[in-house]
């Protein structure tokens, strides 16, 4: 059989397994600066391990080297499935990423948000997190759950004042050394799947986000609007580049 014989067997038999996800998907990634060598890894992977039948790629290039426009370049004359959208100065991850999900109306069910440091490492990796989706539809998020811990009274008067803020009450816990605070469960910003209709109706990423928190303060976005959230991993590895943001706050992997 040849490659595009299989790859047509293969896109039939998930439309097939799960048909709810109405293929094709969006997935988009932020790249930012000199990193090439990250923005090769991504899509290297994601092409060798993903049909480009399934899915759409929305890439925002956040003031990137040349490389790296010329990468994303290379796989839209190839592939037909790629749309750029360039900043030729820094405007920070969240500004970016409302002009991937919001510039242009959303046309598939769901939405993958990559990191530019995520990377594929199994070819079934959607086909596995689209048999979840169609086995417990009232799951509204996908990725890999963390808790975060935090005692700012500040950022839980910002929460309160958020359009999607809905008055439910906070979810209090202890940290390691016994003081109490206000936990926050989430999945983490490197890759996470999300209804399109949820992000329409919380319109995310919110207004005020520039760069960092927009993984928790989206779970918290998540509960307060009764939708659902739950744990995938598989295929795909995340967070294994160095930090590019501190964060003073937290956080650990829920088990």
């Amino acid at each position: 059989m040849t490659s595009d014989a299989a790859l047509r067997n293969f896109s039939s038999a998930i439309d097939l397994l799960a048909p709810s996800v109405r293929f094709p998907i969006t997935i988009a990634v932020v790249c930012y600066g000199a990193n090439s060598a990250l923005a090769r890894r991504f899509l290297e992977s994601l092409y060798r391990c993903t049909p480009p039948e399934l899915f759409h790629l929305r890439a925002g290039l956040n003031e990137v080297e040349p490389a790296t426009a010329a990468l994303f370049s290379q796989y839209q004359h190839r592939f037909n499935n790629v749309e750029c959208f360039i900043e030729t100065r820094n405007t920070f991850k969240s500004p970016l990423m409302r002009r991937l999900f919001h510039d242009k109306p959303l046309e598939s069910e769901w939405m993958v948000w990559c990191d530019d440091d995520t990377h594929f490492t199994r070819a079934d990796w959607l086909i596995r997190l689209a048999t979840r989706i169609q086995q417990i539809p009232a799951v509204d998020m996908w990725g890999a759950g963390y808790r975060l811990w935090s005692d700012d009274a500040g950022l839980l008067e910002w929460i309160k004042s958020a359009r999607w803020y809905r008055g439910l009450p906070w979810v209090h816990g202890l940290n390691e050394h016994g003081r109490s605070g206000v936990t926050f469960d989430f999945a983490t910003g490197g890759f996470w799947a999300l209804r399109a209709s949820v992000i329409q109706h919380l319109n995310w990423p919110d207004p005020r986000l520039v760069q960092a928190q927009e993984d928790f303060i989206l779970g918290e976005a998540i509960r307060q609007n009764g939708f659902r959230l739950a744990s995938f991993t598989y295929g795909v590895a995340i967070s294994d580049a160095p930090r590019r943001n501190a964060c003073a706050t937290e956080i650990t992997e829920l088990q």
